[in-house]
């Protein structure tokens, strides 16, 4: 993270506390620095680590899950035209479907639990990374698919250094874009139908109006979706970095 994160925390700490004296009740909005307390107690106590991990499980299982699926989909759709005017729009709807849609649906199919959180983070991340695949896919350069076919190359080396190296770029985007609807989408499907995870606990806090503890966990999502954009990229330079 570079500095413009740290800027742009310390001005939205400082509107915060503005706002904060302005409406001066701690249960309708909490200050920053009550927020921060609750936070270390949260974090000194060990009450924070559980539900963290069980959030932090449940995206990345979805994640991966989506990542996989859409590699593959994104590519099929890809490299055929016909598959790619019949998909298209099942994929856009799939996209246009609202969490709140697949949530009624998650209680149904799998109940109340781990699971339902983690197919939300698949249904959501699935159409955005399958789109930018198939773009990858379909900005390769036909000449160089030719001239691959010319010299009689396996199809496995045109697919690892043609296909592969043209789609990482889309892959490495496609991961950053998700890397904010994946933690709001666990988050959510946490809330409604959870049964552990920081979208369960922020869903207690309101039930009790700690409203201090809604915003700590609040900050726990929004550090977990800095680290991960960071991480994509820092493996996505590292990746081209030693390919180039």
């Amino acid at each position: 993270m570079d500095k413009s994160y740290f800027l742009s925390a310390l001005l939205l700490f400082l509107i915060w506390e503005i706002i904060f004296i302005v409406v001066g009740n701690s249960l309708l909005l909490p200050g920053p620095i009550e927020t921060a307390v609750k936070l270390v107690e949260l974090i000194t106590t060990g009450a924070l680590w559980t539900p963290l991990l069980s959030t932090v499980a449940k995206a990345t299982l979805g994640m991966l899950l989506a990542l996989l699926l859409s590699l593959f989909t994104g590519f099929l759709l890809g490299i055929s035209n016909f598959l790619y005017i019949l998909f298209r729009p099942v994929i856009l709807t799939l996209q246009a479907v609202p969490i709140v849609s697949w949530l009624a649906l998650a209680i149904l199919w799998w109940g109340v639990g781990f699971r339902s959180p983690m197919y939300i983070v698949f249904l959501t991340l699935f159409p955005i990374m399958t789109l930018n695949i198939i773009q990858g896919v379909r900005s390769v350069d036909i000449k160089l698919i030719e001239m691959a076919k010319v010299f009689s190359l396996k199809k496995g080396i045109i697919f690892k250094d043609i296909y592969l190296g043209s789609i990482l770029p889309f892959v490495f985007s496609s991961l950053k874009i998700s890397s904010g609807a994946m933690w709001k989408s666990v988050a959510v499907a946490e809330f409604m139908v959870g049964a552990t995870g920081i979208g369960r606990k922020i869903a207690d806090a309101k039930y009790f109006l700690d409203t201090s503890s809604v915003f700590a966990y609040t900050l726990v999502l929004v550090f977990l979706g800095l680290v991960s954009e960071t991480v994509f990229n820092v493996i996505s330079k590292k990746v081209f970095n030693y390919a180039g």
